[in-house]
């Protein structure tokens, strides 16, 4: 692979920033409402994971979510206790746990996933409509730099 220009390098860097304070306030979400019913991002994406996947193994979910899998067994237990996930033994090996989600926790992902939409929604009405196109036209590329990260994950997680 070649090296990047430094119009390229200057643009990730931009851009990393930018994204970093975006998913900061993301990740708070709006603050003038209670949250205790709300899942945290990383909770809502190992849901999202699981709901695409179907039931995979602890190992495959944390190299999905790029985490360590004891990184995962602790999240997994947390979403297990509120009912979210459910553990199961794989047929195909009996010492390997599959996780899949509940209904409620189906249930759960669609309503956080909602709320924070809802809040994401507010913050662009606040946006001028020559921001929104901007925000409207940035979105295609933004989806094939993400699929790019997922292509890469998926052949980490098969060589695993």
């Amino acid at each position: 692979m070649s090296e990047p220009d430094s119009q390229v390098t200057e643009l990730a860097g931009e851009l990393q920033r930018v994204l970093s304070k975006v998913f900061s306030v993301l990740r708070r979400g709006d603050t003038n409402k209670g949250t205790a019913g709300e899942l945290t991002l990383a909770q809502l994406s190992i849901l999202l994971t699981l709901l695409d996947q179907g039931p995979i193994r602890m190992t495959e979910l944390a190299a999905r979510e790029r985490v360590r899998t004891p990184t995962t067994t602790v999240a997994i237990r947390r979403l297990e206790k509120l009912g979210l996930v459910k553990r199961s033994r794989d047929p195909s090996d009996l010492r390997a746990v599959l996780v899949e989600v509940t209904p409620r926790g189906l249930v759960q992902h669609r309503e956080s996933l909602a709320a924070r939409r809802a809040d994401l929604a507010a913050r662009l009405a606040n946006l001028s409509p020559d921001d929104l196109a901007t925000l409207a036209t940035a979105l295609a590329p933004l989806e094939r730099l993400a699929s790019q990260n997922d292509q890469s994950t998926s052949a980490h997680a098969k060589s695993e």
